[in-house]
């Protein structure tokens, strides 16, 4: 298994499908995996049932994959219920690092799809992501690896990637 992991924004997904079919191997957004469980959006789920209720399922998914895949772990996910020593029991752990106006610049984009920076102003939304990322940074770095992706094209990021599977 090969965890991708860091704060919302930074390109789990867009990263980990690519690398999935580089490799040929099964990719899976534990984001996408929860709304297809739950017929629900992410957004909806915090609305309804609560960041709690979430970060249940975060961890019920992720425990429940049992195939060798590519998997972009939620962005709180690794940081709850002691989900960063299960993924790094079963396999890699690689944190995607960006700076807080990098995630500020690409967050921007799809923010209301963002149910944790959806209602805030542009002022609250900056200092949300500082505080927030500043707590889990604590969670992200204990990755078994950290690829900066500030100013990186995807291509580049993918070769370190892969540069990283072909040695371990």
């Amino acid at each position: 298994m090969l965890y991708l992991i860091g704060f919302m924004g930074v390109g789990k997904t867009t990263i980990g499908k690519q690398i999935a079919a580089l490799n040929k191997v099964v990719f899976i957004d534990t984001d996408s995996q929860i709304e297809i469980k739950t017929s629900k959006s992410i957004k909806e789920i915090f609305e309804t049932d609560g960041e709690i209720a979430f970060r249940k399922l975060e961890t019920d998914t992720i425990r429940s994959i049992n195939k060798k895949a590519i998997i972009a772990c939620g962005g709180g996910l690794p940081a709850h219920n002691n989900n960063i020593e299960y993924l790094k029991h079963k396999g890699i752990v690689i944190y995607l690092k960006a700076s807080t106006e990098t995630l500020i610049q690409r967050l921007e984009i799809n923010k209301n799809k963002r149910p944790l920076i959806s209602n805030l102003t542009n002022e609250k939304r900056l200092e949300f992501i500082r505080k927030i990322l500043k707590k889990r940074e604590i969670t992200y770095k204990k990755a078994d690896y950290t690829i900066e992706t500030d100013n990186k094209p995807v291509e580049k990021v993918l070769r370190e990637i892969n540069s990283l599977l072909l040695t371990i």
